[in-house]
């Protein structure tokens, strides 16, 4: 398939330079602004649009949120000249799968839109297929292992669940397992993502139309409610549904019976529902966006997934498993994970989830080619900027004394206790810099050559001196 790309950006140059990025199998086009984009969207489908944030007129995050609604399951890819990790942040909240700070190289925006245009692929094959794909949910965590629990608990039941958390935590992953582990399971799951598609449209997607409902309605159309029959609905960010199509999914929870467009005969139907959000319900109803009897009937058994920074054990795994979908999926041979990686990783605060892991694993995968070793260099800008002021932090922080060892009555060495905590300590300092001798010798703040010395001193060998670089 040709996988279309749509570029926005206000300067000539630049356009140009996102232009000649493009490659055979491809088609793109370059817009200057959001409002000029948003007409192309409405034209044009597009598969993935990259933008900048700093635009004239309406800005690239407007943009953003809104692509979904134009196009549901565009992928998006957010570029600025003044990137912050709080720009990045909020970017991914908007939807952007990867954010690029300028002046970026070419070959990292090419690797960038492999990886989108490999998602784009792998969702049309998920569309024509068996629907969600079958990914295991990784559960490490005591908070995971709960929530496991609950699903195989609940599984067996006609119950509607009401599935919440921040967005990228897995929302739709477990209502596959719910489905799976269901008498329903040789039936149909069907999922529909209330917040990307447009209001007007909403109401067909779920309910459907007769031929001659509206104009243009020149067949029959079957709404997902026809065809979960008999399986479970998945209804994604269901807290953005209007007050109107609310009460009428009020009915179908409480008659299991609807209407399509246009017609007047009911339709009676057997299905579960499997509600998701990220919103806060509660407080909706409070405000009046969202219906108390909605809530209450949708909030029969609700299950909590717990924000990635509450499943510290679960990142490993998740990484090494996300590393290696992505790694056959699209050639490439095995890699492994290098141990200052796994220090950024855990360190970072993930506001984007397993879904922003995700991204970092595949756009780590794609920049580091045949490499067979994941490396710092490879991971997101906003995951190094952390670490480094992470790093910072911790060189500027006042060390606290270690413990003085007893003076035992027979007396001691005093020079082999010097070489013991002297040794300890320069053994930590190269595990914390990753075997790089220089970050070693700041950490202790003392000169390269000086911590080598001693080095040689002590006999510590490190095996070669490959890790030995200048960074």
């Amino acid at each position: 398939m040709s996988i279309r790309i749509l570029f926005v950006e206000d300067e000539p140059s630049v356009r140009d330079v996102l232009l000649e990025t493009v490659t055979c199998g491809y088609q793109a086009e370059c817009v200057s602004t959001a409002e000029e984009a948003i007409e192309r969207l409405t034209q044009e489908a597009f598969d993935i649009i990259v933008t900048e944030i700093m635009l004239p007129g309406m800005s690239g995050l407007e943009l953003l949120s809104n692509c979904p609604r134009l196009r549901p399951g565009i992928i998006t890819i957010a570029i600025t000249r003044h990137g912050t990790i709080e720009m990045a942040v909020e970017a991914m909240k908007r939807g952007a799968t990867d954010f690029l700070t300028k002046p970026f190289a070419p070959e990292d925006l090419a690797s960038t839109i492999r990886v989108a245009a490999e998602r784009v692929s792998r969702h049309a094959l998920s569309v024509t297929g068996a629907g969600i794909a079958a990914v295991a949910i990784v559960a490490k965590s005591q908070a995971m292992r709960k929530v496991l629990e609950q699903v195989k608990s609940i599984a067996p039941f006609n119950t509607t669940v009401l599935v919440t958390g921040q967005t990228g935590t897995g929302k739709e992953l477990v209502a596959r397992a719910i489905h799976q582990q269901s008498p329903r399971r040789h039936r149909s799951l069907v999922a529909l993502n209330c917040a990307a598609i447009p209001e007007q449209l909403l109401e067909d997607e779920l309910f459907g139309h007769v031929k001659g409902a509206f104009t243009g309605a020149q067949t029959a159309r079957e709404g997902r409610f026809e065809q979960a029959d008999g399986g479970t609905l998945f209804l994604d960010e269901i807290g953005d549904m209007s007050l109107a199509l609310q009460a009428k999914l009020l009915r179908v929870l409480q008659e299991r019976e609807f209407e399509k467009l246009g017609s007047s005969r009911t339709i009676k139907v057997d299905v579960r529902i499997v509600a998701a959000t990220s919103a806060d319900l509660e407080r909706r109803v409070k405000d009046g966006s969202f219906r108390a009897d909605l809530y209450y009937r949708l909030n029969v058994v609700n299950l909590r997934l717990p924000p990635l920074c509450e499943r510290a054990d679960d990142i490993r795994p998740l990484a090494e498993e996300l590393l290696a979908r992505f790694c056959t999926s699209v050639g490439l041979p095995p890699k492994s994970i290098d141990e200052a990686v796994w220090r950024a990783l855990n360190s970072y605060s993930w506001p984007g989830n397993v879904r922003q892991l995700q991204n970092a694993m595949e756009r780590a995968a794609a920049l580091s080619g045949i490499a067979p070793i994941i490396h710092v260099h490879d991971l997101p800008e906003e995951l190094r900027e952390e670490t480094a002021m992470s790093e910072c932090a911790a060189l500027t922080a006042e060390p606290a004394l270690a413990p003085v060892q007893p003076i035992p009555d027979e007396g001691l060495s005093f020079e082999a206790v010097v070489t013991k905590v002297e040794r300890e300590l320069l053994l930590q300092s190269l595990s914390k810099a990753g075997g790089n001798k220089m970050r070693a010798a700041k950490l202790l703040n003392m000169k390269r050559t000086t911590f080598v010395e001693k080095l040689k001193r002590l006999q510590i060998d490190l095996d070669g001196d490959s890790a030995d670089g200048n960074c």
